[in-house]
């Protein structure tokens, strides 16, 4: 009983701090901040004394559910709550590295198995001999089947350097399932965030560079690549991919259209109290080059920051269709539970000042996507997509790429007209 109310003080504490905070800064008093959620506290009291199966209680989850309903509240799809688990995730993809064992997973629900996707390139997983298709049934002696998806992945990774234990099931020619035993050694698995390719015509060699999140190691492999690109290969035009990619870190953005704007306005940013902060470029080593971007519906925030940017200074041609839309900006609020409050406390704004939250970015040139490419052909890809994760390995195929094969002829006729 002592724990249970225990859990139930915790409970109230971590409520009461959310909701005194949230309302203090509208100057609202504190005893009219316990009125409006009484009924709350009303149901807790119920729950604890009333509730049939009271003891089997999760207090954790009751927290969790109740701030992402206080958020539910807010109508913004942008403003969310983290767990402690969900903020270990937001930094693996922060931070584009994690310890493992290098595979793309999925959950496969009828086996109740972790499945492989495939393996990435160079690392432990892939040298062990893991294939697309595998089934993980046991980590370390413990059935994959007794938990969720997202503890058997905290299973598979760790610290670089120990050790795991897996059985697999995999189908062998004949169709038959056979158990394979795996001990791998973790390292640790950095994700590259910038994939590059050439693609030569007669008008010279043309660069192709896929951003795939705006995360902390992006600017650099950026600019390696086009340190390469550029003063190596010799390119005289440019395509930048930034189609599915959800965005990132704001100061990524900034360092990334950079190297692309010699001088002036990357974005604004405006809170609701009239502050308004200008990010500006830090200027860049690299020519100026006819250019072409990539976007389309899953182009969002950071990738709105740098197309806006490309397209009000001219520097670019968007093609494609418009973007998610995305010009929110959210602090994060760590909390006392050890989970994370990201909050939308701001707007941005491209440099000539378009307000593009929900509207997303107008293309210069509207191309959908090939609607040809069947179910096979894009899982294939993103097989491969998931293979190269590790490397800097972009996937072009300009005959199957409506887009691309779109922008490459744009470019082309830009290159005419220099």
């Amino acid at each position: 009983m002592m724990k249970k109310m225990a859990k139930i003080s915790i409970v109230l504490l971590i409520l009461a701090s959310v909701v005194i905070t949230a309302w203090t800064s509208v100057k609202v008093k504190e005893k009219e901040i316990l009125e409006k959620f009484q009924p709350f506290f009303e149901v807790l009291h119920h729950i604890q004394n009333e509730y049939y199966d009271a003891d089997k209680v999760n207090y954790e989850k009751l927290v969790d559910e109740a701030i992402r309903g206080l958020l539910a509240g807010l109508d913004d799809p942008f403003s969310n709550y983290l767990t402690k688990q969900d903020t270990i995730e937001a930094r693996i993809s922060t931070e584009s590295k994690y310890g493992g064992l290098g595979i793309e997973v999925t959950y496969d629900a009828k086996n109740k198995a972790v499945k492989v996707v495939t393996p990435m390139d160079g690392t432990p997983a892939f040298r062990a001999g893991l294939k697309p298709g595998d089934l993980i049934i046991t980590i370390d002696g413990s059935p994959v089947s007794d938990m969720t998806f997202i503890e058997a992945v905290n299973h598979l990774r760790g610290k670089p350097g120990t050790k795991v234990q897996i059985e697999v099931l995999r189908e062998d020619k004949e169709g038959n399932m056979k158990k394979l035993k795996f001990e791998i050694v973790r390292e640790l698995i950095k994700l590259v965030t910038v994939k590059y390719d050439l693609i030569n015509t007669e008008k010279g060699n043309i660069g192709y560079v896929r951003i795939v999140r705006f995360s902390i190691p992006t600017s650099e492999e950026l600019k390696k690549t086009l340190t390469k690109l550029f003063f190596e290969d010799r390119i005289v035009g440019l395509i930048l991919d930034l189609r599915n990619n959800p965005g990132g870190l704001l100061s990524t953005a900034v360092d990334v259209t950079s190297m692309f704007l010699d001088e002036g306005v990357v974005v604004k940013v405006k809170g609701r109290t009239g502050f308004e902060r200008v990010y500006r470029s830090r200027g860049n080593d690299f020519p100026n080059v006819p250019m072409v971007v990539l976007v389309n519906h899953g182009s969002a925030s950071a990738s709105e920051i740098l197309s806006g940017a490309l397209q009000d200074h001219k520097i670019a041609k968007l093609v494609g269709e418009k973007t998610f839309g995305k010009a929110a900006v959210q602090s994060v609020i760590p909390l006392s539970n050890g989970g994370e409050l990201w909050l939308t406390t701001a707007h941005y704004f491209t440099p000539l000042g378009r307000d593009i939250h929900k509207k997303g970015i107008e293309p210069d040139y509207v191309v959908t996507e090939e609607a040809s490419v069947t179910e096979q052909e894009k899982e294939e890809r993103h097989r491969l997509e998931g293979m190269y994760l590790t490397s800097t390995k972009a996937i072009v195929d300009v005959e199957k790429d409506n887009q691309l094969r779109k922008g490459l002829e744009i470019l082309l006729k830009m290159l005419e007209k220099k």
